[in-house]
């Protein structure tokens, strides 16, 4: 028998046994090859098996074959079932997504979410960021900020280490991704930095912009390049791109968009007449200069404070708040005061109207500023209308001349002036608003004139700020909160103008400023002493207890009425009131009313307030 050219002798029982397996296949219809590759299997059956004798020998041969086999396809089974648990031992992103808001100024908030499927366990996670990210949080994690290849890189730890699935959020700005030229500006925005040391499965991202733009988004990747676009799906509408990577991302892989608009479109430090680090710069040199000029001509030595009961010596109620705290006079508790010494009684009739009337004539007895002020008060008779022109001249002349009178006796003459410190400040101020709008208003015709006007503005809200302590010594808790609102407005502007340091450093030096020049420039022996009185007298009206007024009244009956000018200068007559209590006191001999005379001290009070009111009103208006 002869099968493709080879021969064949006697056909053993294994060649035959071989043929019956071979045609226990169903009969199919083969084609011309299929048939020679059976010819081809009969004739290696014959030459392999010619020589077996024994047919049960064979029969054990074929099942050591199968044996074999089996064992070989089993092994190569487990090694296929291997390949995907060894890929599932690799830790990997399973899900990024990147929030991007960019704001007119060109700088960008980015928010990423990242789900990180972890095999095994780790001891830190990093966490790579964008160039010169600041203002960073992770969620509900501590980190350490490092730098790598000039990329920030955040190394998260935990005692137990991380394992399975976990999800990080983290928060971060970047600014300075705005360049112009040509009167064309270009944005480069960062979307995924080149340092994640794991591949990303899925990729979403979306940016949102201050305003729509004509121009189209163009992408680049590390790997790709900008082939990355083909592989990515992205929608534009008006001001909002949204867009996922439709591929996997490598480890180490980057990404980042840049977008090409006209002149205008981005603001701030964009501008011509911006300059950035300058201005902060600007901010500490002035700085600088007010404090070494406080130093050097305006610094005092500390004052010494002890309570007292007594007010300063040779100082009037009208002095106190000059003296405290630099003050306005208070006319008004002048008047008063002369009226518990016995020289007019105050009087208000039952229409409202507050009049003044002479008792006695002022002589040498008193100040000769006093007389002066007296005499000009009562030159037109023995009774002076409250509401008139001649108080309101008055009043404002002699707070004048009271100024004067004080400086000349506080300061030393080689005491440098505190408005000069003071307009060192406003400059600071000025400067540093000029630095956050410059950032926040868009290009317009008018730009130049509002960020003067800004300028100015700055001004008047650090004049505000530096009045926060004389208004805390002084009691005028509605002015505390007017100058704490300004700060907070500037500082909340200046953090989201991106020039938060030099708003800091601004609103801090008006608040020092109005806090070192409180009580004035270099002070003078009687200066000090009458400072640290008054200082002392105001601490003392805080401490006053029951006992020590029930002393002080059975000395003097009208102690109240002679002590309440003095304490009202403070700010403090309503709470000096209230300390008297239901105590019953005499009539008071210089206020006249219609009403019944008030027996009690917060009585008294609620009667003469009205009449101060009044006056008040008058050397206002």
């Amino acid at each position: 028998m002869e099968i493709n050219g080879l021969s064949s002798q006697k056909t053993p029982d294994s060649f035959v046994f071989f043929t019956e397996i071979h045609r226990a296949v169903p009969e199919r219809r083969f084609s011309r090859r299929v048939c020679a590759e059976r010819l081809h299997f009969h004739a290696f059956c014959g030459i392999l098996l010619r020589n077996t004798p024994d047919i049960i020998t064979l029969r054990s041969e074929v099942e050591k074959t199968k044996r074999l086999i089996t064992l070989l396809l089993a092994v190569l089974c487990a090694l296929a079932l291997c390949v995907p648990a060894f890929a599932a031992d690799a830790t990997v992103i399973t899900d990024m997504k990147t929030d991007c808001l960019v704001d007119a100024s060109g700088s960008c908030q980015i928010t990423q979410t990242v789900t990180i499927d972890i095999a095994g366990t780790e001891d830190t996670i990093e966490l790579p960021l964008a160039a010169n990210a600041k203002k960073i949080s992770v969620a509900g994690y501590k980190y350490k900020k490092t730098t790598q290849d000039g990329y920030t890189v955040l190394v998260l730890s935990s005692n137990g280490g991380f394992s399975g699935s976990r999800t990080f959020t983290i928060s971060y700005s970047v600014s300075g991704l705005v360049t112009e030229q040509d009167k064309i500006q270009t944005l480069n925005l960062p979307l995924l930095a080149p340092k994640w040391n794991w591949a990303i499965n899925n990729y979403d991202f979306t940016i949102s912009l201050p305003a729509a733009f004509e121009s189209y988004p163009e992408f680049t990747s590390g790997y790709y390049g900008d082939v990355i676009e083909d592989y990515m799906s992205f929608t534009v509408r008006d001001g909002l791109i949204g867009g996922t990577v439709t591929t996997a991302l490598r480890d180490h892989e980057s990404l980042s968009m840049t977008l090409t608009v006209g002149e205008g479109y981005f603001a701030g430090k964009y501008a011509s007449w911006s300059s950035g680090w300058v201005e902060t710069a600007l901010v500490m040199v002035f700085s600088a200069l007010a404090l070494l000029y406080w130093a050097l001509t305006l610094r005092s030595k500390r004052l010494p404070v002890s309570s007292r009961a007594t007010p300063p010596d040779a100082a009037l109620p009208c002095d106190l708040p000059y003296l405290l705290a630099g003050g306005v006079p208070d006319f008004n508790m002048l008047i008063c005061h002369w009226a518990a010494l016995g020289y007019l009684t105050i009087e208000m009739d039952e229409k409202g109207h507050v009049l003044l009337h002479r008792q006695v004539i002022m002589g040498n007895e008193r100040k000769r500023l006093e007389v002066k002020i007296f005499s000009s008060l009562f030159s037109r008779g023995d009774v002076c209308d409250g509401a008139s022109l001649v108080y309101k001249t008055t009043a404002q002349n002699a707070m004048r001349a009271i100024r004067r009178y004080w400086d000349r006796r506080l300061y030393a003459r080689s005491s440098g002036n505190v408005k000069i410190m003071q307009a060192l400040c406003a400059i600071v101020a000025s400067i540093a608003s000029l630095a956050v709008m410059s950032q926040l208003l868009p290009n317009m015709p008018a730009r130049g004139l509002i960020l003067f006007l800004c300028m100015l503005a700055g001004i008047a809200l650090s004049v505000l700020i530096s009045r926060m302590p004389r208004s805390y010594y002084l009691g005028n808790i509605p002015a505390m909160i007017l100058s704490a609102a300004c700060a907070l407005a500037l500082l909340i502007a200046g953090q989201l103008s991106g020039a938060g340091l030099a708003m800091l450093v601004a609103v801090a030096m008006s608040f020092v400023c109005g806090l070192l020049t409180l009580h004035g420039g270099r002070r003078t022996e009687l200066g000090a002493q009458l400072i640290s009185q008054s200082l002392g007298f105001r601490k003392g009206l805080e401490k006053l207890s029951e006992r020590h007024v029930a002393m002080l009244l059975s000395r003097d009956g009208q102690y109240f009425y002679k002590l309440l000018p003095y304490a009202q200068a403070l700010h403090m007559g309503a709470d000096f009131a209230r300390r008297f209590g239901d105590t019953e006191l005499e009539p008071c001999e210089w206020y006249v009313t219609h009403v019944p005379a008030a027996r009690t001290a917060a009585e008294f009070y609620n009667q003469l307030r009205p009449a101060l009111e009044m006056l008040e009103l008058s050397i206002r208006k």
